[in-house]
């Protein structure tokens, strides 16, 4: 498997040899837990620190705006969603079991589910708002 990576300027692609990482979330393979989930003091950023070394920070608004929850998608769908709150913050984090993660956030939205493999894929920009 190739990556191919767009130059954010417009300047043409790259290629890259996957992660592992980056590879078992291309496929939906469940990833290993994060060795640390850290929400910032401000409660604005959720930190991911792989096995790895590899850090994924994650804005609050990007993980609300991306959530997979069947109304959210919904409401993507249909074109009703409203942009999250610019004060938008993370209000808890819970795990579940060992593949994923369940963020509350300050406007009431708790029903999210954010598996390893989909914030992997998130962080690598591959998941458009669908």
């Amino acid at each position: 498997m190739v990556c191919f990576l767009i130059d954010r300027k417009g300047k043409g692609m790259t290629t890259h040899e996957p992660s592992p990482r980056e590879a078992l979330a291309a496929h939906g393979i469940p990833l290993p837990p994060p060795r640390e989930v850290r929400v910032s003091t401000e409660r604005d950023r959720l930190t991911l620190v792989w096995g790895d070394g590899r850090q994924d920070v994650f804005e609050a608004r990007t993980l609300r705006q991306n959530c997979q929850s069947a109304k959210a998608k919904r409401l993507r769908l249909t074109g009703t969603t409203i942009g999250p709150a610019a004060d938008l913050a993370i209000a808890s984090v819970s795990p579940i079991g060992t593949y994923a993660i369940n963020i509350a956030f300050s406007d009431g939205h708790d029903r999210g589910i954010y598996p390893w493999s989909f914030l992997a894929e998130l962080a690598a920009g591959a998941k458009a708002i669908t």
